[in-house]
């Protein structure tokens, strides 16, 4: 084993222990959510829209850019306590679109039934599914090994 100062090995499991923290971030919003209560809901806007998202740029001067990307629009309304709220947020996963975006469009029409899961502390923090992301465990082995190829090519696909 080559001798190398310590900090290099921190440098080289960075990337790693970031990835760990926010996988184990996702999992404690997962496990908060599944005790949160429900409500019925239903959606009054379904549509994709475009908005601008700032990304890393390395070769620019400025380390970002503005690049548009596509996002689904899905805004549901639903009543605690008698109060009549709304949200746009589907899931507990980050959306960073351009990722299935057609699909959840389809699956929550306007005019469609939901249901809504909501913080009973936060009515307003609400959300339609409260599973784990689907690409978040795959990095770290438990989903599918192909995902470990495009999670050490650009974490943030994974973290998503």
């Amino acid at each position: 084993m080559p001798d190398l100062p310590w900090f290099v090995y921190a440098m080289l499991l960075a990337p790693l222990g970031l990835i760990l923290v926010a996988a184990a971030y996702k999992s404690l919003q997962v496990s908060a959510a599944r005790d949160w209560p429900s409500a019925p809901g239903k959606v009054v806007i379904s549509k994709a829209e475009v908005r601008d998202v700032e990304v890393i740029d390395s070769d620019r001067q400025d380390r970002h850019r503005i690049e548009q990307r596509n996002f689904a629009n899905i805004v549901y309304e639903y009543s605690v306590a008698g109060k009549k709220l709304r949200n746009n947020r589907v899931s507990i996963g980050e959306d960073r679109g351009n990722f299935q975006v057609a699909e959840t469009i389809a699956k929550y029409p306007v005019g469609g039934i939901v249901m809504v899961y909501y913080n009973p502390l936060h009515p307003h923090e609400a959300v339609l599914e409260r599973d784990l992301p689907k690409g978040l465990w795959g990095c770290l082995g438990t989903e599918r090994r192909s995902c470990w190829r495009s999670c050490s090519a650009r974490p943030s696909a994974c973290i998503s």
